[in-house]
């Protein structure tokens, strides 16, 4: 136990080292710096200096970083402010030493809580706000391989896992599903597909833990880190339901919760449940498929999630 909090405090240290020296690149001195929870690949550090409050952000191995998250994260702060979405200020942006650094605005407030509908329903209302963001001057990153027209991307990505759907389907081997059910799961992605669902931006980890509750009763969205293109609001709602469906030990989503979500995006379960099938059912099958290719490693826990995902909504569109 004493080497493990030895072992803490010297990484500690080199965290605020190394971020003192990133903001010193910038023009930046600290006075106070404290070493602050951050994600699986960020290092997140605490700075006072000259009477600001800023975070520094750096990864932690950026050799092993496929896409610079930060490119997107930057723009998101930037382009929101047209949704009236508050995110921290971005105060610089760019690369030490082969090192990607973002360095934002320190915003003092509380942690949303899991059980506080409030910022539930402030989930729903960001959610549905974000459709207003234009996408087209978005880094490269934020797009999916089907390119950045996201009207034709969004129908290519459903078309290309409809013509999977065949005898001769992996997914079948794996047993995501049943061969009777081929026609079961064309039929529910064509509807997707007829869907004029609005494409843009979607946060894509849009929940309590990413919320900030500031001075007025409103709320700060952090973590831009998962953001993508895509059906906005629906890509978020179908996540955040899933969530709650699942009982996912990471995000607990109570009904009330889910509940609460709805009614600050301005929707009713009877409106958005098909849907939100649809776009599971497209998920899980596509996420399979995506694994196989790139995260094996990844691809027993995803077919069985996967699994009962399409198994609730054949079983669920069956009792309509």
């Amino acid at each position: 136990m004493v080497v493990d909090e030895e072992r803490a405090e010297r990484s500690a240290d080199s965290q605020k080292g190394r971020a003192v020296r990133l903001a010193a690149a910038f023009g930046i001195d600290a006075n106070a710096v404290s070493v602050l929870d951050g994600g699986n690949q960020n290092h997140v550090v605490r700075l006072a200096t000259g009477g600001r409050d800023l975070v520094v952000r750096f990864a932690r191995d950026g050799s092993r970083m496929v896409a610079d998250p930060f490119d997107v994260e930057a723009w998101c702060a930037q382009a929101i402010t047209a949704s009236m979405v508050m995110t921290p200020e971005v105060i610089e942006r760019g690369h030490v030493d082969g090192v990607s650094v973002l360095i934002q605005a320190f915003v003092s407030g509380t942690p949303a809580a899991a059980d506080d509908l409030a910022a539930w329903r402030a989930v729903g209302r960001i959610a549905a706000a974000l459709s207003v963001v234009d996408t087209s001057d978005a880094p490269e990153s934020l797009f999916s391989r089907f390119g950045r027209d996201l009207g034709q991307a969004w129908a290519e990505h459903i078309d290309y896992n409809i013509h999977a759907l065949d005898g001769a389907d992996p997914l079948l081997e794996l047993g995501v599903y049943e061969v009777g059910q081929l026609a079961q799961l064309r039929t529910m992605l064509g509807h997707l597909r007829s869907r004029h669902l609005v494409q843009g931006l979607v946060h894509g980890d849009l929940s309590t833990r990413n919320l900030i509750a500031v001075d007025g009763g409103q709320y700060v969205v952090v973590d831009w880190g998962s953001a993508q293109t895509g059906p906005t609001p629906w890509a978020d709602l179908e996540l955040i339901h899933r969530w709650w469906v699942t009982g996912d030990r990471e995000t607990r989503v109570s009904r009330a919760a889910w509940d609460a979500v709805l009614v600050g995006a301005g929707l009713t379960a009877a409106y958005v449940d098909p849907i939100l099938r649809e776009l599971s059912t497209l998920h899980a099958l596509d996420v399979v498929r995506w694994a196989r290719d790139v995260k094996p490693d990844r691809l027993p826990q995803l077919v069985a999630q996967s699994t009962g995902t399409i198994r609730r909504s054949l079983s669920a569109r069956a009792l309509r």
